[in-house]
């Protein structure tokens, strides 16, 4: 995958993260005996036992993305009005919203509050000109201060190809999406707030979003909070534009969750000091875990 203007805060190309784990463990049962503590033969150190809970870990996209095209009839089933924008960008190109759910579970206690991914549209073409771009993206920093403030947001994209906020509940009907009449960041008419695609539901808490432009070929997306992934889809969304010529479109996906150093038991951290550099580095980083996927979405366009 190509370079982008950020990188992943840990590079684990070639690592093998259970390896890591066990060795750190077999380290730490050793260094346990150095330091007069019982060790029974076959029995893991209260430390070593520790660490390979983190083998417990997920982090993964969903097997496909989800992808909905952005049609006249969209427009009309979710009474709104075709604005000039979706008129223009639609005479060469057609849009389409991609949903990539990302998996995420860790131990209660030990939760991620780091997100790194990366998606670029046909990467191996060498023709910029017949290259998918991505016009809008979710999470967007411009909601940070609404993300921060701790509130669940749900969002959607609007009759100008815009992502709304509103707090509180969404709730799909029949031909339309509504919002419950909740007071709501950047929200609508509170007698309903009519979306094009979504909802796209957010818990995380006092998140801070780093991203590349849009109108690219790709987005990489950092994501930082306090402990803000509780076992829930975490979805990252594009808006995408695709030349009409394009009849391929294949998608190039990696990522990683990490968390604080500190969510160590002080104990814990004195340990890992002791172990090898590149070991002591893992854990320093975050036990970051990662996932890598090529999807081929052309039979959805």
């Amino acid at each position: 995958m190509s370079a982008t203007s950020l990188d992943f805060s840990f590079n684990m190309e070639g690592l093998d993260r259970n390896a890591l784990i066990n060795e750190a463990a077999e380290r730490l049962n050793v260094l346990s005996s150095d330091f007069g503590d019982e060790v029974q033969k076959g029995i893991d150190s209260p430390l070593a036992a520790l660490v390979k809970e983190l083998q417990g870990d997920a982090a993964e996209f969903a097997k496909l993305p989800v992808v909905q095209k952005i049609t006249e009839e969209k427009f009309a089933s979710s009474n709104l009005k075709i604005g000039d924008r979706f008129k223009e960008l639609t005479k060469n190109h057609n849009l389409y919203s991609v949903d990539f759910p990302v998996y995420l579970h860790a131990k209660p206690g030990w939760g991620f509050n780091k997100l790194e991914a990366i998606v670029e549209f046909n990467p191996q073409s060498s023709d910029p000109m017949t290259r998918p771009k991505a016009i809008r993206i979710l999470p967007d920093k411009q909601f940070q201060t609404q993300l921060q403030a701790g509130t669940h947001l749900e969002f959607g994209l609007d009759e100008n190809l815009d992502f709304s906020a509103q707090s509180g509940a969404m709730e799909a009907r029949a031909g339309n999406a509504e919002v419950s009449a909740s007071a709501g960041a950047g929200a609508k008419a509170s007698a309903g707030f009519n979306i094009l695609a979504g909802p796209f539901a957010y818990k995380v808490k006092k998140a801070k979003i780093d991203h590349t432009a849009v109108g690219l070929e790709k987005v990489f997306w950092r994501v930082d909070g306090a402990e803000f992934f509780q076992e829930d889809d975490f979805p990252l969304v594009v808006v995408l534009q695709v030349p009409k010529g394009t009849k391929e479109v294949k998608v190039a996906a990696a990522m990683q969750a990490s968390r604080s150093f500190s969510f160590l038991s002080a104990n814990l951290q004195d340990a890992v000091k002791e172990l090898a550099l590149r070991i002591r580095s893992f854990f320093e980083a975050g036990t970051p875990i990662k996932d890598q996927q090529l999807w081929d979405i052309s039979a959805r366009l």
